[in-house]
Protein backbone atom coordinates (compact mmCIF):
# COMPACT_ATOMS: atom_id res chain seq x y z
CA UNK A 1 0.00 0.00 0.00
CA UNK A 2 1.38 3.44 -0.90
CA UNK A 3 2.76 5.36 1.79
CA UNK A 4 -0.09 7.75 2.77
CA UNK A 5 -2.15 4.79 3.45
CA UNK A 6 0.77 3.50 5.68
CA UNK A 7 1.32 6.62 7.43
CA UNK A 8 -2.19 6.66 8.20
CA UNK A 9 -2.22 3.36 9.61
CA UNK A 10 0.65 3.88 11.37
CA UNK A 11 -0.81 7.40 12.84
CA UNK A 12 -3.42 4.82 14.31
CA UNK A 13 -0.75 2.36 15.54
CA UNK A 14 -2.01 -0.36 13.80
CA UNK A 15 0.17 -1.06 10.79
CA UNK A 16 0.14 -4.10 9.10
CA UNK A 17 3.47 -5.78 10.74
CA UNK A 18 1.68 -5.05 14.19
CA UNK A 19 -1.27 -6.70 12.62
CA UNK A 20 0.35 -9.60 11.38
CA UNK A 21 2.99 -9.92 14.39
CA UNK A 22 0.33 -9.87 16.51
CA UNK A 23 -1.67 -12.08 14.70
CA UNK A 24 1.18 -14.69 14.86
CA UNK A 25 1.68 -14.94 18.16
CA UNK A 26 -1.51 -14.50 19.13
CA UNK A 27 -2.16 -18.33 17.58
CA UNK A 28 -0.65 -19.68 20.76
CA UNK A 29 -3.44 -18.89 22.70
CA UNK A 30 -6.83 -18.31 20.56
CA UNK A 31 -8.87 -21.05 20.21
CA UNK A 32 -12.24 -19.90 18.28
CA UNK A 33 -15.19 -22.40 17.75
CA UNK A 34 -17.59 -21.63 14.44
CA UNK A 35 -19.85 -19.89 17.22
CA UNK A 36 -17.60 -17.88 17.80
CA UNK A 37 -16.86 -16.10 14.46
CA UNK A 38 -20.10 -14.47 14.27
CA UNK A 39 -21.66 -10.87 15.61
CA UNK A 40 -17.76 -9.47 16.02
CA UNK A 41 -18.43 -5.41 15.25
CA UNK A 42 -21.55 -5.07 17.10
CA UNK A 43 -25.28 -4.32 14.91
CA UNK A 44 -26.05 -2.04 12.27
CA UNK A 45 -25.78 1.70 13.37
CA UNK A 46 -27.74 3.39 9.92
CA UNK A 47 -28.88 2.86 6.54
CA UNK A 48 -26.30 4.73 4.98
CA UNK A 49 -24.40 1.88 3.57
CA UNK A 50 -20.94 3.76 3.90
CA UNK A 51 -21.43 4.41 7.85
CA UNK A 52 -23.15 1.73 8.96
CA UNK A 53 -21.51 -0.68 11.78
CA UNK A 54 -19.96 -3.93 10.18
CA UNK A 55 -22.58 -6.48 11.81
CA UNK A 56 -21.24 -10.13 11.38
CA UNK A 57 -19.85 -11.99 8.97
CA UNK A 58 -20.49 -10.58 5.04
CA UNK A 59 -22.81 -12.98 3.68
CA UNK A 60 -23.08 -13.33 -0.28
CA UNK A 61 -27.15 -14.48 -1.25
CA UNK A 62 -29.27 -15.13 1.06
CA UNK A 63 -28.02 -15.44 4.78
CA UNK A 64 -31.12 -17.85 5.18
CA UNK A 65 -30.66 -20.43 2.53
CA UNK A 66 -30.66 -23.92 3.42
CA UNK A 67 -26.48 -24.10 2.39
CA UNK A 68 -23.81 -22.64 3.04
CA UNK A 69 -20.31 -22.57 1.41
CA UNK A 70 -17.99 -20.54 3.64
CA UNK A 71 -14.55 -19.14 2.24
CA UNK A 72 -11.39 -17.52 3.09
CA UNK A 73 -9.56 -15.35 0.53
CA UNK A 74 -7.43 -12.96 0.31
CA UNK A 75 -7.95 -9.30 -1.63
CA UNK A 76 -4.49 -9.61 -3.03
CA UNK A 77 -5.20 -13.21 -4.33
CA UNK A 78 -6.03 -13.27 -8.13
CA UNK A 79 -6.69 -17.20 -7.03
CA UNK A 80 -9.16 -15.57 -4.48
CA UNK A 81 -10.52 -13.59 -7.60
CA UNK A 82 -11.17 -16.58 -9.40
CA UNK A 83 -13.18 -18.38 -6.57
CA UNK A 84 -15.03 -15.39 -6.10
CA UNK A 85 -16.42 -15.08 -9.82
CA UNK A 86 -17.65 -19.19 -9.56
CA UNK A 87 -19.39 -18.54 -6.06
CA UNK A 88 -21.33 -15.58 -7.79
CA UNK A 89 -22.59 -16.91 -10.21
CA UNK A 90 -23.81 -20.49 -8.42
CA UNK A 91 -25.37 -18.25 -5.94
CA UNK A 92 -26.80 -16.32 -8.43
CA UNK A 93 -28.32 -19.38 -9.92
CA UNK A 94 -28.89 -21.50 -7.57
CA UNK A 95 -30.56 -18.34 -5.48
CA UNK A 96 -32.10 -18.99 -1.97
CA UNK A 97 -30.59 -22.57 -1.99
CA UNK A 98 -27.23 -21.20 -1.13
CA UNK A 99 -24.99 -18.66 0.02
CA UNK A 100 -21.69 -17.66 1.17
CA UNK A 101 -20.37 -16.81 4.33
CA UNK A 102 -17.22 -14.93 3.52
CA UNK A 103 -14.21 -15.01 6.08
CA UNK A 104 -10.89 -13.14 5.85
CA UNK A 105 -7.26 -14.30 5.16
CA UNK A 106 -4.99 -11.31 4.39
CA UNK A 107 -1.68 -12.85 2.88
CA UNK A 108 0.18 -10.04 1.58
CA UNK A 109 1.60 -6.66 3.01
CA UNK A 110 -1.11 -4.31 1.57
CA UNK A 111 -4.10 -7.24 2.93
CA UNK A 112 -4.78 -6.05 6.19
CA UNK A 113 -5.76 -2.63 5.41
CA UNK A 114 -8.00 -3.93 2.00
CA UNK A 115 -9.83 -6.08 4.16
CA UNK A 116 -10.96 -3.08 6.83
CA UNK A 117 -11.34 -0.90 4.03
CA UNK A 118 -14.02 -3.10 2.95
CA UNK A 119 -15.84 -3.81 6.23
CA UNK A 120 -16.12 0.12 5.59
CA UNK A 121 -19.51 -1.04 3.80
CA UNK A 122 -22.70 -3.41 4.31
CA UNK A 123 -24.24 -5.88 1.83
CA UNK A 124 -24.23 -5.75 -1.75
CA UNK A 125 -21.86 -2.12 -0.92
CA UNK A 126 -19.68 -4.45 0.52
CA UNK A 127 -19.28 -7.13 -2.13
CA UNK A 128 -19.21 -4.34 -4.84
CA UNK A 129 -16.03 -3.01 -3.26
CA UNK A 130 -14.69 -6.28 -2.90
CA UNK A 131 -15.50 -6.88 -6.41
CA UNK A 132 -13.35 -3.54 -7.71
CA UNK A 133 -10.40 -4.64 -5.57
CA UNK A 134 -10.15 -8.21 -6.95
CA UNK A 135 -11.25 -7.29 -10.60
CA UNK A 136 -8.07 -4.80 -10.11
CA UNK A 137 -5.33 -7.53 -8.45
CA UNK A 138 -6.80 -9.98 -10.66
CA UNK A 139 -6.32 -7.91 -14.30
CA UNK A 140 -2.87 -7.41 -12.93
CA UNK A 141 -2.01 -10.96 -13.19
CA UNK A 142 -2.19 -10.98 -9.11
CA UNK A 143 -0.40 -7.40 -8.77
CA UNK A 144 -1.86 -4.84 -6.15
CA UNK A 145 0.67 -2.35 -6.40
CA UNK A 146 -2.13 0.14 -8.41
CA UNK A 147 -4.20 -0.38 -5.63
CA UNK A 148 -3.26 3.39 -4.39
CA UNK A 149 -5.56 5.68 -2.01
CA UNK A 150 -6.56 7.53 -5.05
CA UNK A 151 -8.41 4.03 -6.79
CA UNK A 152 -9.76 2.89 -3.43
CA UNK A 153 -10.98 6.17 -2.99
CA UNK A 154 -12.47 5.74 -6.47
CA UNK A 155 -13.86 2.13 -5.48
CA UNK A 156 -15.51 3.56 -2.41
CA UNK A 157 -17.01 6.51 -4.16
CA UNK A 158 -18.78 3.88 -6.55
CA UNK A 159 -20.47 1.97 -3.65
CA UNK A 160 -21.49 5.06 -1.85
CA UNK A 161 -18.68 6.10 0.51
CA UNK A 162 -16.08 8.15 0.01
CA UNK A 163 -12.19 8.33 0.52
CA UNK A 164 -13.21 9.32 4.23
CA UNK A 165 -15.76 6.17 4.44
CA UNK A 166 -12.16 4.50 4.77
CA UNK A 167 -10.32 6.04 6.62
CA UNK A 168 -13.71 5.85 9.37
CA UNK A 169 -12.76 2.13 8.45
CA UNK A 170 -9.21 2.19 9.06
CA UNK A 171 -10.37 3.82 12.48
CA UNK A 172 -12.25 1.41 13.38
CA UNK A 173 -10.22 -1.41 16.38
CA UNK A 174 -13.45 -3.32 15.81
CA UNK A 175 -12.60 -4.19 12.18
CA UNK A 176 -8.81 -5.12 12.44
CA UNK A 177 -9.27 -7.33 15.18
CA UNK A 178 -12.88 -8.92 12.84
CA UNK A 179 -10.10 -9.27 10.41
CA UNK A 180 -7.30 -10.66 12.84
CA UNK A 181 -9.83 -13.07 14.05
CA UNK A 182 -11.13 -14.53 11.17
CA UNK A 183 -7.27 -14.76 9.92
CA UNK A 184 -6.75 -17.07 13.16
CA UNK A 185 -9.13 -19.21 12.98
CA UNK A 186 -8.28 -19.94 8.94
CA UNK A 187 -4.98 -21.10 10.10
CA UNK A 188 -6.30 -23.16 12.83
CA UNK A 189 -8.52 -24.76 10.26
CA UNK A 190 -5.45 -25.50 8.34
CA UNK A 191 -5.57 -22.87 6.02
CA UNK A 192 -1.71 -21.78 4.61
CA UNK A 193 -2.93 -20.21 0.96
CA UNK A 194 -6.15 -18.52 -0.70
CA UNK A 195 -8.61 -19.25 -1.44
CA UNK A 196 -9.64 -21.39 1.88
CA UNK A 197 -13.56 -23.06 0.62
CA UNK A 198 -15.62 -25.33 2.82
CA UNK A 199 -18.97 -27.19 2.56
CA UNK A 200 -20.48 -29.38 5.43
CA UNK A 201 -17.43 -29.22 6.95
CA UNK A 202 -14.90 -30.52 4.38
CA UNK A 203 -12.25 -28.31 3.14
CA UNK A 204 -12.40 -27.81 -0.36
CA UNK A 205 -9.13 -26.40 -1.83
CA UNK A 206 -6.62 -27.49 0.87
CA UNK A 207 -4.10 -27.47 -2.06
CA UNK A 208 -5.61 -24.23 -3.62
CA UNK A 209 -7.90 -23.65 -6.75
CA UNK A 210 -7.95 -26.65 -9.09
CA UNK A 211 -6.50 -26.50 -12.21
CA UNK A 212 -10.03 -27.51 -14.26
CA UNK A 213 -12.02 -24.49 -12.76
CA UNK A 214 -15.29 -25.89 -15.14
CA UNK A 215 -15.34 -29.03 -13.74
CA UNK A 216 -14.68 -27.96 -10.42
CA UNK A 217 -17.67 -25.04 -10.76
CA UNK A 218 -19.81 -28.31 -12.14
CA UNK A 219 -18.89 -30.56 -8.87
CA UNK A 220 -19.83 -27.50 -6.10
CA UNK A 221 -23.41 -27.39 -7.54
CA UNK A 222 -23.83 -31.08 -7.43
CA UNK A 223 -23.06 -31.00 -3.72
CA UNK A 224 -25.43 -28.01 -3.28
CA UNK A 225 -28.16 -29.92 -5.09
CA UNK A 226 -27.82 -33.11 -3.66
CA UNK A 227 -25.54 -32.93 -0.29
Amino acid sequence: MPDTLNRECNAMNLTRRNFLVTGAAGLAGVALSCSAWADLAGSAASADPAATAHAGPPMLGDEKAAKRLVAWGSLTCPYTATLYGILTGIVTDLSGSVCVEWRHFPTHPPDPALHVAALGFQGQHFWGFVSRVLNEVYAQGGGYDTLTPSLLAEFAKAEGGSGETLKAAYADAAKWTAVKEDMLAGRLLGITRTPGLFYNGYFMTPEGMPLDLAAFDKSLRTMIKTG
